[in-house]
């Protein structure tokens, strides 16, 4: 076929010629090749819709990349390895069982005694009982049960009498929770008792009321089931459940506990209702109980710990009936029920899946709980026993801390007879001997020598830091003149003060930046003032603190950051230490400049990140070593013959150098514990020991997640503000600091300060000076509110970073009263024509987001002439942000000001004292 078509001047014609293609000569263009093997992540991304592929799917790629005979060895293989590990767990060291399975019993109501009572219940199905201070209550109790063999040793603690001698001298509830938390943090399984027959408003609840007036009675649907029952959880339990869930919890069973016999209705309970119609309200209320407390758990500890289990614990024992004439005795169904439910907790409790919280499972750290303790006075040592847990070994040359007592060096571990080993097996006397120049450095602050060219940095280099002190001398070469504290090479300009031309005749030595660093005598004694002094100050005065910090908060939650100048004051002194930034996020801010002097005495990290991955790999490799010698090996030495296998003996030797398998029983010997920190706690009091990864020792800036959930407790009365003293509960460290609140930005090298803590649930970030804790770690934070411990936040750690720059922003606002497009004359902003020459380099902003400048002063009184990017409106605010780096505070309780707590933690190392 042909193709006709005309041009602007004539018509051509055009035949197809057939199975015609065109070939490219030799000047083609040849494009590069795209040199990715696969498509590139955001073309994936976009393909996938939004949706994420999760691990599983990917383990079936890589499995389907192998053909079917492959693929069922790599299950066979995974398969053998994990019941290997699992038989592992369970035979122990050297052929002994595996050690018991700790238990905690914690009661939700007000009656703590039937702690006791749950415990006696399971033990009295126990083949064997141990306990290790004798016969009394708060000893550590061991049962056997020899129907379940190796799964069948438990350890039994309970909230009322296990770490409640820690905490007697402080309030009640605030023990309970401290004890509570505890006993989380050591236990595999944790049983949260409701008592059933909990009465309400001091009435009990199984009363028979006649006529059916008590609600238990009701048979309409229509009422409230948990309006009901909430009285079982007192307000005691509320606290220590808030509390609990933020640290974490591990495996979680709920106990439904019936401490009072039901009455059976009698004859003078017959007179409105019938038998039968008062037998079905005792039934719907057991019901309605039942539901309540699964939706309670359910709720409160999620779908993976709902478990719930009933326990009776009325004494039927006495209430047998004997027939006459020597019979044969009747079987009681309720003692037969009763048997029948503790038969069932005990299965329960011995054959269940149960591992302690994540924190605590998934960070290598070796930790013990133990069975019994002994002081030696004289020699200053304190003798620990138990079983060693954890997923690494117990490595005797790190540091260990006891909590509620301190962190000490280990002198040495000698393996014990276990308690519940037959006395005719023989033990071998292993022993290690801890050499103290290999050992973790207690040192927790940094002191170093300048002459001999220490420094309070870890992770970095020395070619860095070289570098960095030649960028150093060459900036202090270009201005050499000194500054005010917070001042930057930029704003060095604003100082009007130091003439050019002059320079040379009046040479500046410091003496403008020392008057302006100074701070007033006034302002020092507003600042300390504060409700940490309550106890030094009336009641009045007191309640007077409160009420201006609440009105304080009331005012920055209208006019956040905004700053009001007196009449009589000048700006330019007040605010000597505020700098202005042109973008808070681009705009630089040296990170090492003007730093206080108690950042001289903490550890500074390169890349606090790189540093956890570093120690984390090699618990990692030691966790490895120590899986491959089968847990056979004691200081290193390996135990078997078998040598098998690829992986290189020698090395795991020397990696296991003074390391003690987990499982072991063991007596370590702690050094240096002071006679005064051991009498602080009870002879019979149960401790746990745990060791410290490489610089969790040291001494640092922390920077904790937290947020004020709905479980913590109202501060609406009393606003929580920076820089009051605090308690940090932060994994298995507990101690008091001065921290500072701030908002955590993630593309921002800055941070902005938050003067109170945020009331509506948001996350916010606070900083102290505190020991260095990897992470993951759970952070409970608590305030002392007149005699009573309230939990204010919850949250997690971040990191140690002292480079962390948290900014404190103020607000100066005017008005403009004359407007003439892009001009304004701008009043009650200062009212010193000096401190519009000050602070006539920084940039202006307004509340409807226009940009301007300080043109000049006008008059005497502080008026200023100001040019804008846009037209501005007659009622627009003009605001000058200014900002100053803030850093944390040491509680100076001991010391009794800042500079003394610094001068004692260089002299004698004890400033912050972390239980």
């Amino acid at each position: 076929f042909f193709f006709t078509f005309a041009s602007k001047h004539s018509f051509v014609r055009l035949e197809r010629m057939p199975n015609h293609h065109h070939r490219s000569g030799g000047l083609k263009q040849a494009n590069k090749r795209n040199k990715r093997n696969r498509a590139s992540k955001r073309s994936l991304s976009r393909a996938a819709g939004g949706k994420v592929e999760g691990r599983r799917g990917q383990f079936k790629q890589n499995l389907l990349a192998h053909n079917k005979a492959d693929r069922r060895h790599i299950q066979q293989q995974r398969r053998d390895a994990k019941r290997q590990q699992l038989l592992r767990q369970k035979r122990g060291v050297d052929g002994g069982p595996a050690p018991p399975r700790i238990v905690g019993i914690i009661s939700l109501g007000e009656n703590e005694a039937i702690e006791e009572k749950i415990r006696s219940l399971i033990a009295d199905q126990a083949d064997r009982v141990m306990k290790t201070f004798g016969d009394e209550n708060n000893s550590t109790m061991t049962l056997k049960f020899e129907t379940h063999k190796k799964d069948g040793n438990l350890t039994i603690l309970t909230n009322s009498t296990a770490f409640r001698s820690h905490y007697e001298n402080g309030d009640s509830e605030y023990a309970a929770v401290m004890s509570a938390l505890d006993l989380c943090r050591v236990c595999d399984m944790i049983l949260f008792v409701v008592d059933g027959n909990e009465d309400k408003g001091g009435t009990p609840f199984l009363g028979m009321n006649v006529g059916g007036d008590d609600r238990s009675l009701s048979t309409s649907k229509s009422t409230s089931t948990a309006a009901n029952w909430d009285h079982i959880i007192s307000e005691r339990g509320d606290r220590i459940l808030a509390a609990v869930k933020g640290q974490g919890l591990p495996r979680v069973t709920t106990i439904l506990a019936k401490t009072k016999k039901e009455e059976e209705p009698g004859e003078e309970d017959m007179t409105t209702q019938s038998t039968k119609s008062l037998r079905r309200a005792n039934h719907k209320r057991r019901t309605d109980l039942k539901k309540y407390v699964s939706r309670f758990a359910t709720t409160e500890f999620g779908v993976d710990n709902d478990k719930t289990m009933e326990v009776n614990l009325v004494d039927t024992s006495a209430e047998g009936a004997m027939e006459e004439d020597g019979a044969e005795k009747e079987v009681d169904p309720s003692e037969h029920l009763k048997k029948t439910l503790a038969a069932a907790l005990v299965r329960s409790l011995c054959c269940i899946s149960a591992a302690p919280a994540k924190w605590v499972s998934q960070v290598p750290r070796a930790y013990m709980l133990s069975d019994n303790h002994s002081y030696d006075p004289e020699k200053q040592e304190l003798r620990v026993t138990g079983y060693v847990r954890g997923r690494v070994p117990f490595d005797s040359n790190s540091a260990i801390h006891i909590p509620n007592l301190g962190t000490y060096g280990c002198k040495s571990i000698v393996r014990a007879r276990q308690p519940n080993r037959s006395a005719k097996m023989e033990i071998t006397e292993d022993r290690i001997e801890v050499d103290p120049m290999q050992r973790e450095s207690l040192q927790k602050f940094a002191t170093p020598d300048a002459l001999d060219g220490e420094q309070n940095l870890v992770g970095f280099d020395e070619q860095d830091e070289e570098f960095e002190y030649d960028a150093e001398n060459s900036k202090e070469d270009a201005n050499d003149f000194a500054r005010p504290a917070g001042w930057s090479d930029y704003q060095s300009a604003w100082l009007d003060a130091v003439d050019e031309d002059g320079m040379n005749a009046d040479f500046d030595h410091g003496e403008l930046a020392k008057e302006m660093n100074k701070k007033s005598s006034e302002s020092v004694a507003a600042n300390t003032m504060d409700l940490d002094d309550a106890n030094r100050i009336s009641e009045e005065e007191r309640k007077a603190l409160e009420e201006q910090r609440r009105k304080e908060q009331k005012e920055h939650q209208e006019f956040p950051d905004e700053v009001q100048v007196e009449e009589d004051e000048k700006a330019r002194d007040r605010f000597a230490r505020y700098r202005s930034l042109k973008s808070f996020r681009q705009s630089p801010w040296d990170a090492k400049e003007n730093l206080p002097d108690s950042y001289a005495s903490v550890y500074h990290f390169s890349s606090f990140k790189a540093t956890q991955l570093a120690v984390m790999g090699e618990m990692k490799d030691l966790a490895k070593a120590a899986d491959a010698s089968g847990g056979n090996f004691w200081n290193g030495e390996n135990k078997t013959n078998d040598v098998s296998g690829d992986i290189d003996m020698d090395d795991d030797d020397d990696m296991l150098k003074g390391c003690v398998p987990s499982g072991s029983y063991i007596t370590i010997t702690l050094e240096d514990v002071k006679v005064d920190d051991y009498s602080a706690i009870a002879p019979d009091a149960v401790l746990s020991a745990v060791t410290l990864l490489p610089h969790e020792s040291k001494v640092s800036v922390l920077h904790m997640g937290l947020s004020h959930g709905n479980n913590c407790e109202a501060t609406e009365e009393t606003p929580v503000k920076s820089k009051d003293v605090l308690t940090f509960r932060c994994g298995w460290r507990t101690w008091t600091g001065r921290p500072v609140f701030s908002q955590n930005n993630l593309n921002c090298d800055k941070h902005k300060f938050e003067r109170f803590v945020p009331q509506t649930g948001s996350f916010f970030a606070a900083s102290v000076f505190g020991p260095v804790t990897y992470t993951p770690c759970p952070i409970l934070v608590f305030r002392d509110l007149d005699g009573r411990r309230q939990l204010i936040a919850t949250g997690s750690m971040i990191s140690a970073d002292a480079d962390r720059i948290v900014v404190k922003r103020i607000i100066l606002t005017g008005y403009p009263v004359r407007v003439h497009k892009r001009h304004a004359t701008v009043k009650y902003m200062f009212y010193d024509p000096e401190d519009v020459k000050w602070f006539k380099p920084a940039g202006l902003v307004t509340k409807h987001g226009l940009n301007g400048k300080i043109e000049a002063s006008v008059g005497e009184h502080g008026t200023m002439k100001c040019l804008f990017n846009a037209p501005i409106k007659q009622h627009d605010t003009v605001c000058l942000p200014l900002y100053k780096r803030i850093y944390p505070k040491f509680d100076s309780a001991q010391n009794g000001n800042e500079e003394g707590t610094i001068r004692s933690m260089r002299k004698d190392n004890t400033s912050l004292i972390v239980k």
